[in-house]
């Protein structure tokens, strides 16, 4: 059901068991925002043929990637020169949450605008394809008013092992990266790094029927390949060529690049510019003499267990970030191309972190700003202001009614997310209290503009409490020091209530 007034905040019950639903309006009313929910009519003329010239979306997807490696974001090795270019023509949010660190739940809340908790959507094998019925989707909603919605790559979680999820129904057109173009001329090398034995048995595996469930094996190494044979460069091409056609409808166009996931590969000279002994580790708590945890029980597939290997993977990390900037920068300059550029929103977002050995921990999922948070651009021709910053908690699941506002579409009924309009205007205005992360349904965090605080359901004694202005690598934790008791207790309260205790007041 949809509303012409927009999004509805819903209740699960009242005390009496009742639904409560708060009518969009109503809400900006007692936020003094009333004014936010009017059409936004200042997107340029000129530029679009299609009816109504309501404005275009051009939503970049990358996998796996904190903002810590982007050089907009302070990371002074990695480099990011495209993606920091769009920076400064956006809105760069630097307190962005994905809803859990896994794939599948965090793009599955960003395309529903329904929390994990609500779709029991927690790992990389629950079937999202199940949980959500036909037509509740973003790209369905963009479709059902007047959008042309196209795809190349993954935007939905596509599958986990023997699974495949189809999410072709959800779309006006999926295009396959290779689509038409030529076949590499040059041959993949092999991979290098700690997972490469185990890469070889779970393909002897998988030829007779087992499927192991332990995640992708930790590979990388330069490819052999040029850019435009690479999966993302023809990602990219395909990008390409159907911002230069014309379409008869508004368009969503969404781009989904697969690097900087595992196997970490990219073109020989993106690796060239990351010599592996000139990287520098991230600084740990209780760091060893030989630079590594004791506790090395964990399976070498698993995590880089040896400081050249810690090295490498760094270099590779960066490597593949390079490589898809590079793409990146192809897109927007075929936007710029197109004439289409001043009537189309830009999002670039990442599902979510990766951790690469802070806290001497690897890949995602941990409850750490380096696996929790997110890079978010947001570019709207006539509402953002160019190069800001906004340090306020948001939530990837937000980006959902943001893009309906912005579009002048009607907002679905019962999403559990806010438009971030508002902060697009005005990015130091007061906002959510927190941001909330999960993991499964054991963790879940909180994180404001000063503590992160965790709880975990199986195991109280991990409780952990974070002052991320003072200690913004999360070394000390303040979780059980009598001094803090009122600050847990205040954001355990404000965990536990669920995401409406953290709307703004």
């Amino acid at each position: 059901m949809e509303t012409k007034t927009g999004l509805c905040f819903q209740d699960t019950k009242n005390k009496k068991g009742a639904r409560i639903m708060i009518k969009r309006r109503e809400f900006l009313k007692i936020l003094g925002l009333a004014g936010a929910s009017l059409p936004i009519e200042s997107f340029a003329t000129n530029t679009q043929s299609h009816k109504g010239n309501r404005p275009d979306v051009l939503f970049i997807s990358i996998e796996d990637l904190s903002p810590h490696r982007m050089g907009c974001y302070g990371n002074t090795v990695c480099k990011t020169p495209n993606i920091d270019r769009l920076a400064s023509k956006s809105v760069r949010f630097d307190l962005a949450h994905c809803s859990a660190a896994p794939c599948n739940p965090s793009r599955t809340s960003l395309l529903t605008g329904l929390r994990p908790e609500t779709t029991r959507i927690f790992g990389n094998g629950d079937d999202w394809t199940k949980a959500v019925k036909p037509g509740e989707t973003m790209t369905e909603h963009f479709m059902a008013n007047g959008y042309e919605t196209i795809r190349v790559g993954k935007i939905y979680h596509a599958g986990n092992r023997n699974k495949i999820y189809d999410d072709t129904s959800r779309w006006s057109r999926t295009i396959k990266e290779s689509e038409g173009l030529p076949a590499p001329k040059n041959r993949r090398r092999q991979l290098i790094g700690p997972g490469v034995e185990y890469g070889k048995e779970r393909i002897a595996d998988r030829k007779q029927g087992i499927y192991k469930s332990s995640g992708s094996p930790f590979t990388y190494g330069p490819s052999g390949l040029d850019d435009l044979e690479e999966q993302d460069g023809m990602s990219a091409t395909q990008t390409i060529k159907v911002l230069s056609q014309k379409h008869s409808k508004p368009l969503f166009f969404a781009v989904g690049f697969h690097k900087p996931h595992l196997p970490m590969t990219a073109p020989d000279k993106y690796f060239a510019m990351y010599p592996p002994e000139k990287m520098v580790l991230p600084e740990n708590p209780n760091t060893y003499p030989d630079g590594m945890p004791k506790d090395k029980s964990k399976l070498s597939e698993r995590q880089p267990h040896t400081l050249t290997q810690w090295r490498e993977a760094i270099a590779a990390e960066y490597a593949c970030v390079t490589f898809v900037d590079a793409q990146v920068g192809r897109i927007l300059d075929a936007l710029d191309k197109s004439g289409r550029a001043d009537n189309t929103i830009i999002v670039l977002w990442t599902d979510h972190g990766f951790m690469l050995g802070e806290h001497f921990m690897w890949r995602k999922g941990p409850l750490y700003d380096h696996s929790a948070l997110v890079p978010l651009l947001i570019k709207a021709p006539g509402v953002t202001v160019p190069n800001s910053v906004c340090k306020r908690p948001v939530e990837s699941i937000d980006i959902f009614p943001t893009l309906f506002e912005l579009c002048r579409i009607p907002i679905p009924e019962g999403l559990e997310a806010i438009s971030m309009v508002p902060l697009l205007k005005d990015p130091k205005r007061k906002w959510k209290k927190g941001a909330l992360t999960c993991q499964g349904e054991n963790g879940k965090s909180i994180c404001t503009e000063q503590w992160r605080y965790t709880e975990y359901k199986n195991a109280p004694e991990k409780t952990e409490l974070f002052d991320r202005k003072n200690d913004p690598k999360e070394f000390h934790n303040l979780a059980h020091e009598p001094a803090h008791a009122k600050t847990i207790n205040q954001l355990s309260q404000l965990l536990n209530r669920g995401w409406k205790a953290c709307l703004p007041d």
